[in-house]
């Protein structure tokens, strides 16, 4: 499994998790008539599972891609040009 397929599972993950909070079935659990400061207790569970997902997936999308191997990440840097000639000779 590479890299992409990896981050790949991340997002599908998190498509997942949004269904779940998001479906009527569970919205149910927080559809009650309190209030948190005089705000609907749903409308604040909304915005929080919303705030979330969001944070979730911004993370998902930073977290650097696993290494499958020792050294992949450097024949990549190689290919693409972030290590030098020179760099590779000091190391």
């Amino acid at each position: 499994m590479n890299g992409s397929e990896i981050v790949g599972g991340r997002f599908v993950a998190l498509f997942f998790l949004g269904i779940v909070l998001l479906t009527p079935p569970f919205l149910l659990i927080f559809d009650r008539s309190a209030e948190i400061s005089g705000i609907p207790v749903l409308y604040i569970y909304l915005f929080v599972a919303w705030a979330v997902l969001i944070a979730l997936l911004a993370l998902a999308t930073e977290l650097p891609k696993p290494q499958q191997r020792e050294g992949e990440g450097e024949a990549a840097a190689r290919a693409l040009g972030y290590i030098s000639a020179e760099q590779e000779k000091a190391s």
